[in-house]
């Protein structure tokens, strides 16, 4: 391939002949450049280029014998257009009478291709009668060329748009590059940045680390990573900066690229996530990170407090090791229900044995993070509970023996009372005068105690009820079955009501009858007419049902209305223990609605009673 040099002779161009003729028709041939000649003859005020050889090589690259280009003019052969160009290189070449070089695009029958092409002016004397063309097929190199340019663009592209700023230094520390980010981040315009360094950003003392930063890549050869903080025109932002040595083709160090990210918001969250990460310390309910299986990922320090382990020497087993059967099948349940069920949690209730191989009451509280990118795991919160645990064990303990003395106070004690009845019936048969007073007195005692004893065996029911006990009852059975046994107990009295009852159904239980029972009889014993006469009437509304039991009796002083529900105190100042009313309060208290007092017209009391209907 032509080294750039002369491809030619410059002067009298000497005929091919004898000797000369063979050595040069070697040459030519033997040439790897494209080789051509050709004839310059002057046409008035113009000149006219023919055509007149080519060597083997230029023949191989444009696919044109010598026959086919011999006598052709660049029109003629090239096409107008692209032979107008052509010939106007060849003008130049004369006119400047000198070797000149050039880039060019040309078309022949084997394909568009890339040229460097050189010509030589041949001259006779003054003229200038044919030129030798040398050219180069460039078009792998103008290919690769262009292939660099587009990767050049590129690369500048994906360096202007990248988030991370990215900048380039001398060895003596200038700048000789930034990106955008970089030069917004500085606030530096793009005109500026060749010549900057440090010291014109940044104040000294981190101007100075900076330099140490850039002497350990630039002696050590090796790439660092650092965490740095850099005032900026907006304030202080933390960065993580890559430091690199920038090489030049002989292996020397150059330079420093730095590639720095923005960390602010990172380092703000794992302050956060310290900060809540202590605040955990202090709990003493345990954080546990789990699998679907079982196996323990995480669990927080307070573990350490609670159950007396070490946090890592929990982390990879298996939790269900560590409870009791029971309750390990009861964790198992739940983990597998909230896996099913993403958005359901569970809490359950599990013995779990400590370091010192003691065991403690825990509940847990399961939840699926299996979706949470951060956690990937079902997080439960566990809480000891052994305390809570036997208080209700106690609890549960004594509500068995106040279960037991209930049954007892409820039937043996009812049934002494009931033999004392008995045989003071029988007294009466054989006593006379004051006698006689004396055995009412002990019967109608004898009878408040029977009294004394169902109120008391029932308050009691009322009191180890539950809640969770409550169903729906139909209303309206249970008032007609009370008022027809108030009127069989008290014939004196006159009990009736006022309106169709409804078929309501209220949330209560068994002992709703207990309610109006006691309600009905305070309405008659209590009573200071001849004829008792009581009314009752139930109307619903949205929600509820509301039932009205009103006397004729001598009323409540207003001072008294709320004291006569409380446990111990009396309506009236009148026999009995008031523990009545204090059972009707305590039952609907229970069953969710009210109870309270008020006049009746023209005279008299009216208790209200306010239920929930089930719908």
């Amino acid at each position: 391939m032509s080294d750039g040099s002369d491809p030619g002779p410059t002067g009298d161009f000497q005929p091919i002949g004898g000797n000369s003729e063979s050595v040069y028709e070697i040459i030519l041939q033997e040439m790897e450049d494209a080789v051509f000649l050709i004839d310059v003859e002057v046409v008035g005020d113009d000149y006219e280029f023919t055509f007149r050889r080519n060597n083997a090589s230029h023949q191989q690259l444009t696919g044109l014998s010598e026959d086919e280009m011999r006598g052709q003019t660049p029109r003629e052969l090239l096409g107008n257009e692209q032979g107008a160009a052509v010939a106007a290189n060849y003008r130049r070449c004369v006119e400047q009478r000198d070797t000149i070089q050039y880039e060019e695009t040309l078309e022949f029958p084997s394909g568009t291709t890339y040229w460097q092409t050189k010509l030589t002016p041949i001259t006779d004397g003054e003229l200038v009668t044919q030129i030798v063309g040398v050219a180069r097929d460039i078009t792998e190199q103008k290919e690769r060329r262009q292939k660099l340019r587009q990767l050049d663009r590129q690369f500048k592209t994906v360096l202007e748009t990248m988030s991370a700023a990215v900048f380039l230094k001398d060895t003596d520390g200038q700048y000789l590059l930034m990106n955008r980010a970089c030069r917004e981040l500085l606030d530096v315009d793009s005109g500026d940045v060749v010549g900057l360094t440090d010291e014109d950003l940044f104040p000294p003392e981190e101007t100075e680390k900076a330099a140490r930063d850039d002497r350990r890549v630039i002696e050590n050869g090796e790439m660092i990573e650092l965490e740095e903080e850099i005032s900026t025109t907006t304030g202080n932002t933390v960065r993580l900066t890559r430091k690199s040595p920038v090489y030049d083709d002989n292996g020397d160090i150059t330079g420093v690229c730095g590639v720095s990210t923005d960390i602010t918001e990172q380092k703000e969250r794992e302050r956060e996530l310290e900060y809540y990460e202590q605040i955990i310390n202090t709990f003493d309910d345990i954080a546990t990170v789990i699998t679907p299986e079982g196996e323990i990922t995480y669990v927080s320090p307070s573990v350490r407090r609670v159950l007396g382990y070490e946090p890592e020497d929990l982390v990879g087993e298996i939790g269900f090791e560590y409870q009791d059967p029971e309750g390990a099948k009861t964790v198992e349940e739940a983990l597998e229900y909230v896996v099913e069920h993403p958005e359901a949690s569970r809490s359950v209730q599990t013995k779990f044995r400590r370091t010192d191989g003691s065991w403690c009451w825990i509940e847990a509280t399961i939840r699926n993070q299996l979706e949470n990118d951060f956690i990937e795991g079902l997080v439960v919160n566990s809480r000891d509970i052994t305390e809570r645990k036997e208080y209700e064990q106690a609890l549960e303990r004594q509500r068995d023996e106040l279960e037991v003395l209930n049954k007892i106070v409820r039937h043996d004690v009812r049934n002494q009372l009931q033999l004392v009845l008995a045989y003071g019936d029988i007294l009466t048969d054989y006593v006379e005068g004051d006698g006689e007073k004396d055995v009412q007195r002990v019967l109608r005692a004898g009878r408040e105690a029977v009294g004394i004893t169902q109120t008391a065996g029932e308050i009691t029911e009322a009191m180890l009820a539950s809640k969770t006990d409550l169903a729906p009852m139909k209303l309206r059975p249970v008032l007609e079955s009370q008022i027809e046994n108030i009127q069989e107990a008290h014939q004196r009295a006159l009990v009736s009501t006022e309106g169709p009852l409804p078929d309501a159904v209220v949330l209560s239980d068994e002992m709703l009858d207990a309610v109006f029972r006691n309600l009905l009889n305070n309405a008659i014993v209590h009573n200071d007419k001849e004829l008792p006469e009581v009314t009752v009437s139930a109307t619903t509304h949205e929600g509820g049902v509301r039932v009205r039991i009103a006397d004729n009796g001598p009323g409540i002083p207003d001072q008294r209305r709320e004291q006569i529900f409380e446990e111990g105190k009396k309506g009236l100042d009148s026999e009995g223990t008031g523990l009545g009313l204090y059972l009707v309060r305590t039952l609907v208290d229970r069953y969710g609605g009210a109870v309270w007092v008020e006049d009746n017209d023209p005279e008299g009391s009216v208790f209200t009673v306010e239920l929930r209907c089930e719908r």
